[in-house]
C-alpha cells in the first residue's frame, strides 16, 4: 500500500512537471518563434581577422517592410537621396537683370532682357546629366524657347553674352 502511494505520488509529480515543461517550453520558445532578423541586400562582405580575434562584416542596404493603417505592405530598399550643388562663377548676376519664366513649364519658357542689353546673346540648355540639348541666338528683348518636345525633368540654361557666362537658370519641366 505504502508502494501504490508513493506511485501515486510519483505520477502526480510527473504529470505536474510534465505541465510545467509545457509552460516553460511556450514562454521561452514562442517568442523566439516570432523574432525575425534584419535583411539586407549586400554588395559585399568578408571575415577580417587578425592576431586578437576576428570580426565580420558586410557592406549593403537594409531592406524593409512597412505595414500602414490599411495593412499595406511595402518592401524595398532604402535609397540614397543626393544633394549637388552646382557652382557657377556668376561675378555680374547682381548687375544683370534677366528673367526666366514661367517655372516650372510645360511648353514654353520666357527669357526677359527687361531693360538689359541682348546685343550677341546666345544660351544653351543642358539636361540633368551636362548634356547639351539645344543651343541658340537670343535675337529679341523678349526670347520664347518651346521645351514641349523634352521630357519632364530639370534642365539648366546659360545665358551667354559676348561669349561670357552672364546668367545660368535651372529650369523644371513638367
Amino acid at each position: 500500500m505504502l508502494f501504490s502511494i508513493i506511485s501515486i505520488k510519483i505520477l502526480k509529480l510527473i504529470t505536474m512537471n510534465k505541465i510545467l515543461l509545457r509552460k516553460f517550453l511556450t514562454i521561452i520558445v514562442v517568442p523566439f518563434g516570432l523574432a525575425k532578423a534584419q535583411t539586407a541586400v549586400l554588395a559585399t562582405g568578408t571575415t577580417a581577422t587578425g592576431a586578437n580575434g576576428s570580426v565580420s562584416y558586410s557592406v549593403g542596404q537594409v531592406a524593409y517592410s512597412q505595414k500602414g493603417a490599411n495593412l499595406q505592405v511595402t518592401e524595398g530598399v532604402q535609397q540614397p537621396y543626393e544633394i549637388i550643388t552646382l557652382a557657377v562663377d556668376d561675378t555680374s548676376v547682381s548687375e544683370k537683370n534677366i528673367l526666366l519664366y514661367p517655372n516650372p513649364v510645360r511648353d514654353y519658357v520666357n527669357i526677359d532682357f527687361g531693360k538689359e542689353n541682348f546685343q550677341n546673346s546666345k544660351y544653351v540648355l543642358f539636361d540633368s546629366q551636362g548634356k547639351i540639348i539645344k543651343t541658340g541666338n537670343l535675337t529679341q528683348q523678349k526670347t520664347e524657347l518651346n521645351m514641349a518636345t523634352l521630357p519632364a525633368s530639370v534642365y539648366l540654361i546659360q545665358i551667354f553674352q559676348d561669349k561670357k557666362s552672364i546668367k545660368t537658370f535651372k529650369i523644371i519641366k513638367k
